[in-house]
């Protein structure tokens, strides 16, 4: 549990030290991310098996449950993002995913890493990896959710006022936990990470409006 804890720490303030303050594109950033969140825990914890990752097992009520809250946080994107449009500096945020090497040339493909292999790497770390670290305490709910909410700031921090921002981390943490509590019956990370891709689907229909019609 507490080389779990300290690695986390270690990944998540190397990335957002990459993401704020090194110029680079956003190729690079993912392949540190796939180093700290994917290969060096394979090395480090192989010997837990990962059962987390027997997608097989998962029941059928855990995935209907899933489907459904995934389309209901995908609503719940669209409508913040209507409200609070007038408050989030677009401007800024194409600035700065033109600084990252996403443009409407490389949108669709980065679009599709995000859907299946970027939310595939957060759910094996956040709600797999550290999960399963933790045991059976209840801080399996807490901890990593408030970690994955974190992580997000350097996403986050270039585009909204701190009064959003303080209002996206606490969602994610929320989000975070219902990502949990959806897997609990199962075991394996697929109802979270079904309910990922339909946040995702959201947020990057939202960007295909910003980047090719805003």
């Amino acid at each position: 549990m507490i080389r779990g804890i300290i690695l986390s720490l270690f990944s998540i303030t190397f990335l957002l030290w990459i993401e704020q303050s090194v110029e680079v594109t956003y190729i690079w950033k993912t392949a540190a991310k796939v180093t700290l969140f994917l290969l060096v825990p394979l090395l480090l914890f192989r010997k837990t098996g990962f059962p987390f990752l027997r997608l097989v097992q998962t029941d059928r009520k855990s995935m209907l449950i899933a489907i459904g809250s995934g389309v209901a946080i995908m609503g719940i994107i669209f409508a913040a993002f209507i409200i609070l449009q007038p408050f989030i500096d677009i401007a800024a945020l194409l600035v700065d995913l033109a600084s990252a090497g996403i443009t409407t040339t490389t949108f669709p493909f980065i679009a599709l890493y995000i859907l299946f292999g970027n939310s595939m790497l957060e759910e094996f770390y956040f709600r797999g990896l550290l999960p399963n670290l933790v045991g059976k305490s209840r801080i399996r709910f807490i901890l990593p959710s408030f970690l994955f909410a974190i992580y997000h700031i350097s996403i986050f921090l270039p585009w909204f006022s701190s009064a959003l921002l303080i209002l996206a981390v606490t969602g994610l943490w929320v989000g975070g936990v219902i990502f949990q509590l959806a897997n609990e019956k199962s075991g394996t990370i697929l109802p979270s990470w079904t309910i990922h891709m339909c946040a995702d689907i959201g947020v990057l229909l939202i960007g295909v409006y910003i980047m090719y019609f805003y």
